[in-house]
């Protein structure tokens, strides 16, 4: 990360904004991937304002992800063991500690294994404040300690200060926060960090404005394979744990709720009860990619790409309107063409469903075995025929260009190929990480981790403060289809999983349950504008009044595997999250369907088959 290096301070001014953007794995916006899809993370970089309305700075730098590098051997050890995430780390501390003065504002993004790095960065300025250049003298030796700080292992003649030895299993937790006291005692009495602490308040805090990730993983090392009995290493809590730490004023996660890979479980934050920080994690439609960004259509992650900016504007980030406009722009303007993306076909002989599901036909194999029809991507009176030659034949490859026709020419402008809530969802096209294991996601039902061997517990986390975001019942309202367009999406993480016996319902109504993130009254937000500018609000889609009063009920206690009682959630509610900001409205304005084939009022006045009555 020798690109994060120290920025030079502007005159007089009082304060900037330092925005961190850390990129997922195998994604690298400035470098061999540059052609590639770009992530949210990509796309949001792209549109902060680099001076706010008000004067202040908004000095913005960009991590490229692991595995992202030239070589084959960077990419393998990178993508399948998460080798260079430590590094990342490192520099994006090291940048916050060299550009940090008094009064600044922290953002940190992330998506993937780079959600990852946001989150552990987060932790260690927590924990140890921000190093002053005295600190920085001893950087190495002090990220090492943090790294090993619960490591009951580890020589103590490694420390650089004297630390009390491992006590024993019932005492850990209290022996991590003594020797963290010990530590911060240490530093701040030699004045080599800056930041408040218990028993240390004074002079001015260091706190993080803002997190703001797209689906965090943390895989390193050897990534875990249940299905030969492989937990996987537990490197990845040496860096962090789920408990979000006070010193996070705002922390938003967007979530995948159809990611199938045992690798890439969720990692949620939870909160303790006497934390303040505003936390929100939200449930959308489409796998780690579709959320976080990366495959070609980009209908999804426009979705979750617009909510993470109405979670940031009121905080007083600013972005770029037209820059923002024409990201969305680009979106319409390939499903307008694409309205069938590729996608690698079956096996299409007799085989285990286990098998097609895994191990889609190869692109060489797909194209010789002829083109793929397709089937109605939503109810029939949402669906429309797109205006080609063959309104029911699929795009024979991948096709980067928004603007290039496969079949025949289709005049841009006309209605996009899938309206709001109902891109393509792609299964994950990587054969051995489906291989190693599969999983059914579950909202208010992701378990703790053993921190010293990665195994699962029966303790669901707690204070999560899950929402569903309501592109969900947009999607199952309108029939819209499931992984690569094979069937009707069914979202098994919440109307029935196999696994667990878990089972959610959809209730017309506002949700008995209290989140410390609040929420505003559906549609009133930044109906003048953002960001201090007036805009043209004629493209702000109408909302009514209740439209966005909806939560999930969990339904029943169901049986797991081997006909055992599941696990119950620690609630029993979790809300819908409303399309209260001005950019979710707008992006719903552009996409919502033509007069007649509007989603949002279809799914209204049609709610899904899960929907109590």
């Amino acid at each position: 990360m020798n690109h994060l290096r120290r920025v030079a301070t502007m005159g007089s001014r009082e304060h900037k904004r330092i925005i961190v953007c850390c990129d997922g794995t195998w994604m690298n916006s400035i470098g061999l991937k540059a052609a590639a899809p770009p992530s949210n993370v990509t796309r949001i970089a792209k549109c902060f304002k680099r001076q706010c309305s008000d004067g202040t700075p908004q000095i913005i730098v960009y991590d490229p992800g692991v595995g992202s590098g030239a070589s084959r051997v960077d990419q393998l050890m990178g993508g399948a063991f998460g080798m260079g995430l430590e590094q990342n780390i490192r520099g994006t501390y090291n940048f916050i500690c060299n550009n940090y003065l008094d009064g600044d504002e922290i953002i940190l993004l992330g998506f993937s294994r780079g959600a990852f790095t946001a989150r552990s960065v987060a932790d260690m300025i927590g924990t140890f404040g921000l190093l002053t250049p005295e600190g920085h003298e001893h950087f190495n030796e002090i990220f090492e300690d943090y790294e090993n700080i619960a490591d009951p292992k580890r020589n103590l003649n490694k420390y650089m200060i004297k630390l009390d030895a491992y006590p024993g299993e019932k005492g850990r937790l209290d022996w991590i926060h003594k020797r963290k006291k010990t530590y911060i005692d240490y530093l701040v009495k030699n004045k080599l960090t800056r930041g408040r602490f218990p028993d240390h308040d004074e002079g001015p805090d260091v706190t993080i404005k803002a997190i703001a990730v797209w689906d965090t993983v943390g895989t390193l090392g050897i990534p875990p394979a249940p299905i030969i009995g492989i937990r996987g290493s537990a490197a990845q809590w040496k860096f962090t744990d789920t408990i979000i730490s006070n010193k996070v004023e705002n922390a938003f996660q967007a979530l995948a709720l159809d990611e199938p890979r045992f690798a890439f479980r969720p990692a949620l934050w939870e909160r303790l009860k006497e934390n303040k920080t505003n936390l929100k994690q939200v449930w959308f439609p489409g796998n780690h990619g579709g959320v976080g960004g990366g495959w070609w259509d980009q209908g999804m992650s426009d979705i979750t790409l617009a909510w993470m900016v109405d979670q940031l504007t009121p905080l007083g980030i600013e972005f770029d309107h037209d820059e923002l406009t024409e990201t969305f722009c680009r979106t319409l303007a390939y499903q307008t063409v694409h309205p069938y993306p590729y996608i690698p076909r079956q096996i299409p002989l007799p085989t285990p469903h286990f098998v097609k599901q895994y191990f889609p036909l190869p692109h060489w194999l797909s194209r010789l075995l002829g083109k793929v029809h397709s089937k109605p991507w939503a109810h029939g009176d949402i669906y429309h025929a797109p205006a080609t030659a063959d309104p029911q034949l699929r795009d024979h490859d991948d096709c980067p260009a928004y603007k290039h026709t496969p079949h025949t020419p289709v005049k841009l402008g006309t209605p996009p190929g899938r309206p709001w809530a109902l891109g393509q969802l792609r299964f994950p096209d990587s054969f051995f990480q489906c291989f190693v294991g599969s999983w059914v996601r579950t909202p208010g039902m992701t378990m703790r981790v053993n921190p010293e061997n990665n195994a699962d517990t029966t303790t669901p986390l707690e204070r999560t403060e899950e929402r569903i975001h309501s592109s969900v019942r947009v999607r199952l309202a309108c029939q819209g289809l499931g992984w690569d367009d094979r069937a009707p999406w069914e979202c098994k993480a919440l109307t029935g999983n196999p696994t667990n016996g878990v089972r959610w319902r959809l209730v017309k109504g506002k949700s008995r349950e209290r989140l410390v993130g609040g929420g505003k009254i559906c549609g009133s937000d930044h109906e003048e504008g953002v960001n201090g500018e007036t805009h043209d609000n004629g493209t702000l889609y109408p909302l009514g009044e209740g439209d966005c009063d909806w939560h999930w009920v969990w339904d029943r206690k169901g049986t797991g595997r081997g006909g055992k009682a599941s696990l119950e959630p620690k609630v029993r509610h979790i809300p819908e999250e409303p399309l209260d900001g001005y950019w979710e409205r707008y992006l719903l304005g552009l996409s919502a369907g033509e007069k007649g084939r509007d989603v949002w009022r279809f799914a209204l006045e049609n709610p899904p088959a899960v929907a109590m009555h």
